[in-house]
């Protein structure tokens, strides 16, 4: 194999801190100024929450634009534009003090399922108040700097501006239905739609411009604190996204990405996202791959790989629903073949930036391995964790965080799991003697109990601290004890990625519970020497 495709075995120490983090969406952070939802500088007062814990690293979800009545992270109309939901608004230019109470009056003590929507309509106007303002009060020096800002963005920019334009007039329907000449890119089609939306298109730069500057700020705050900032790098696009628009010809509209059968799902699973067409992405080397690593390069230190075994191997069905699903490439030569292949580019383009990847579900132990010589940690999610008792038996239990490999992430759970006190509640006796059995922590926890007591939790969680694993990241639920969880998969409800914190940073802060329980964790993650 020639030198420069050779994959080398990483130096660990030099490239992984031992650091403990927290996994929270940022629209489930709440301040006393925000409206209603998590917005990006309510990520400064967190970074000090953290702190006050000795977790120095914050693990974030995509933060890409999503539609009015779409909560998930994960269907986004852009992976590259940050929701302009985010955007704080307080000392924006063109917005009154005044004008924020109206609008958190407006949106009030909402329920989950209404709240998405009614901060929409009260923020967004408030955006486009900001915007006219700029329009006509800004300064050269101002104007100069959004210059600049579309310059660097140029290769996703201009195109998500007219993209959420169009999404405007068109109210709201797929491009797929809009005229031919926009549907098909048609360059006269285009230009004339640039003219007569010409203000909103704009309006809509002037927002991503907004929120990246606002970006800037909390980089340089996480910096300053010596807090790593992580963030997701999403699988795909929403086939209802600019990115898709534009590069229609980089994925293959009859085929939607999923997940084969397995127990849960005898059918397997269908997400409705676009299959990569992966033989045009590789014959310009991968180049839409490689701008969207060096975004993610911007906004974090540290990015996640989503559904890293579809970078192997790509399971998707075609539109005939009786039709089982297929895997791209085939055989298993060719996939590892054209997982190492992109993966080569991902750890090319992130440079000095580190990189995990959410290897969970379905994936071959060949993929683990990989991932392994490129020095690219997995997770381990302890309740997930097993293994058999003996080869001849099908009884497994499970692996202790001591026997964790230090090339990895381990976690109590993820967005997508059931909260660590509700998992434990819905086991059997049996099971919960047999974890606190493998975990050392028969004389800590009582499988009796279906609440789990603080200092159970305290004493899991120092379990999983002490593992050898580098980065060790817990859901703020499980820190706390909190029930509530983020997403519960293969569901459409209110709930789903409504999440908030119950209180404000700054009452958290206060609040004598809280802070005996930082004081406790902060011991943990010194104990264990992270």
């Amino acid at each position: 194999m020639p030198e420069d495709q050779r994959v080398h075995p990483p130096d660990i120490p030099n490239r992984l801190p031992r650091v403990a983090g927290v996994l929270i969406p940022l629209s489930s952070l709440r301040t006393a100024e925000d409206l209603g939802r998590g917005e990006i500088l309510g990520l400064i007062p967190f970074f000090d929450f953290a702190l006050a814990m000795r977790h120095r690293f914050v693990l974030l979800l995509p933060l890409g634009e999503s539609a009015a009545g779409e909560a998930s992270p994960y269907s986004a109309l852009s992976v590259f534009a940050i929701d302009p939901l985010y955007i704080s608004l307080s000392g924006v230019e063109g917005i009154s003090a005044a004008d924020l109470d109206r609008a958190r009056a407006a949106v009030g003590r909402s329920s989950a399922g209404r709240r998405r929507r009614l901060v929409f309509d009260a923020k967004l106007p408030l955006l486009k108040q900001s915007f006219r303002h700029f329009a006509q009060h800004s300064s050269a020096e101002r104007r100069a700097e959004l210059d600049r800002f579309v310059e660097a963005n140029r290769g996703w920019l201009p195109d998500y501006a007219l993209f959420r334009a169009l999404k405007d007039r068109m109210e709201w329907r797929s491009w797929e239905e809009w005229p031919e000449g926009l549907r098909s890119r048609d360059e006269a089609a285009l230009t004339r739609a640039r003219g007569e939306l010409a203000e909103p298109i704009a309006m809509y730069t002037y927002w991503q411009f907004l929120a990246h500057r606002q970006w800037d700020d909390v980089r340089a705050a996480a910096e300053q604190r010596g807090v790593l900032l992580g963030g997701d790098l999403s699988f795909s696009p929403g086939r209802d996204s600019a990115e898709v628009w534009t590069n229609r010809h980089l994925f293959k509209l009859e085929r939607s990405v999923g997940a084969p059968p397995d127990g849960f799902n005898p059918k397997g699973q269908r997400w409705g996202l676009p299959m990569p067409d992966w033989e045009r992405m590789r014959s310009d080397g991968f180049a839409w791959w490689r701008t969207r690593v060096r975004d993610a390069c911007n906004l974090f230190d540290l990015f996640r790989i989503d559904h890293v075994v579809g970078l192997y191997r790509t399971f998707s069905f075609g539109p005939d629903l009786n039709q089982p699903g297929e895997y791209w490439p085939a055989d298993e030569k060719d996939q590892k073949e054209h997982g190492e292949n992109f993966i080569r580019v991902i750890v090319d383009e992130a440079r000095d930036r580190l990189v995990i990847a959410e290897d969970l579900g379905a994936v071959p132990d060949w993929v683990r391995e990989s991932l392994t010589r490129f020095g690219i940690p997995g997770y381990k999610v302890m309740r997930w964790e097993k293994k058999k008792i003996d080869p001849a038996s099908a009884v497994e239990t499970y692996i202790p965080p001591a026997d964790y490999p230090e090339l990895s992430l381990a976690t109590t759970g993820t967005h997508d799991t059931e909260t660590l006190i509700q998992w434990w509640g819905e086991l059997s006796e049996t099971e919960r003697a047999d974890f606190a059995r493998a975990m050392g922590l028969a004389e800590r926890l009582d499988p009796k109990q279906e609440t789990l007591s603080d200092p159970a939790l305290e004493a899991i969680l120092e379990t999983l601290y002490q593992s050898p694993a580098r980065l060790v990241v817990a859901p703020i639920q499980d820190l706390f004890g909190w029930r509530t969880r983020i997403n519960l998969p293969g569901t459409v409800r209110d709930s789903n990625w409504a999440y908030r914190l119950p209180a404000d940073l700054a009452r958290l802060g206060r609040d004598f519970a809280i802070r005996t329980r930082q004081a406790k964790l902060s011991a943990i993650v010194e104990r264990s020497g992270r």
